[in-house]
């Protein structure tokens, strides 16, 4: 019997620390920043956003920079991108049409993965005589946006561009593939 004393005295001390605890506990969360509160993260379920993403990054061993404009539709945005690679004896354009699945729809960073259809075109710098060279191609990829306030924040992406190319003078063609890295800003227009 008096062990029974003894445990409901340890339960009934331990209940008592606990509810002391527990407001100085919660008086001294309340003051501190929430990484979840509504005015941090990024709801793209609350209706159609736009965004403008300037970017620069490298496209096999060549420089690019590039815009993207984006009409963010919760977990689907579609995108319309156009790109200058700088090479040495010819520059590169790609123009394309892109749809990303966004991986998260409320957050601070957000994952995608995208796929696109466009429009390779090669203009020689330094050569006289040549033509330009335009091409249909594909692309896929994956990247993550990641906002430091509701309206700016950085954006990374990897991408894959295949396009097939014929060539008049042996009457081949010839499948290209390009790999693009790119980092950039993003502004998102309410």
């Amino acid at each position: 019997m008096d062990f029974s004393r003894k445990k409901l005295a340890a339960i009934l001390l331990a209940a008592g620390m606990v509810a002391r605890v527990s407001p100085v506990v919660a008086q001294e969360t309340e003051n501190l920043p929430d990484a979840t509160s509504p005015s941090t993260l990024i709801d793209l379920n609350r209706g159609v956003t736009f965004e403008i993403s300037p970017h620069t990054g490298m496209m096999g061993g060549s420089g690019i920079f590039g815009l993207r404009l984006s009409m963010n539709y919760s977990s689907i945005n579609f995108e319309l991108a156009g790109e200058q690679v700088i090479g040495n004896t010819a520059n590169l354009y790609p123009i394309s049409v892109n749809v990303l699945l966004n991986l998260a729809t409320r957050s601070r960073l957000i994952p995608y993965g995208a796929v696109g259809a466009g429009l390779l075109l090669a203009v020689p710098t330094n050569t006289i005589g040549d033509e330009t060279v335009s091409s249909l191609g594909i692309n896929f990829g994956g990247g993550a946006r990641y906002y430091l306030t509701s309206t700016f924040g950085f954006r990374v992406e990897v991408k894959q561009y295949i396009t097939n190319v014929a060539s008049k003078r042996d009457l081949k063609s010839e499948l290209l593939i390009f790999q693009e890295v790119s980092v950039g800003a993003t502004f998102m227009l309410h």
